[in-house]
């Protein structure tokens, strides 16, 4: 069992050795971004075709997201992913982690935490994020 449970460990080790430190990097630098509100920088880490699925089940393609880092009425203090964890195969990489943000939009104060899902993927030199998904953790 101990023999097992030490293939186990080493495995997992392995695998978690071989993800991709510049996928969290990434995600760390667009959070920076959609903090400060530069939408025209933020645009270089989304795909074209992105797509983001909310809590509430509804979907933000690119051009969305982006009006929305833009716009003045959407102000942060914190807009952080934490529990990073980056698993890759190939070209692709899907990040998974809590987000806290904290700010207001529209003047109204929000403190959300998230469970995201986020699907990144090699283009060139680069990673982009081509989709994501964000469930409302609870108070």
């Amino acid at each position: 069992m101990w023999k097992f449970l030490s293939l186990l460990s080493l495995t997992l080790a392995t695998g978690a050795a071989q993800a991709d430190p510049a996928v969290a990097e990434a995600d760390a630098q667009l959070n920076r971004l959609i903090m400060a509100g530069d939408s025209q920088a933020a645009a270089l880490y989304y795909a074209e075709n992105f797509v983001l699925t909310a809590s509430n089940g509804s979907q933000k393609d690119r051009a969305r997201m982006l009006l929305e880092i833009g716009t003045p009425a959407l102000h942060f203090k914190r807009n952080i992913t934490e529990q990073v964890q980056v698993r890759v195969l190939g070209d692709t990489a899907v990040l998974t982690g809590v987000l806290h943000q904290i700010g207001s939009w529209q003047g109204q104060p929000f403190d959300y935490r998230f469970r995201v899902t986020d699907t990144w993927v090699r283009q060139g030199a680069r990673w982009v994020l081509l989709a994501g998904h964000a469930s409302l953790i609870p108070a």
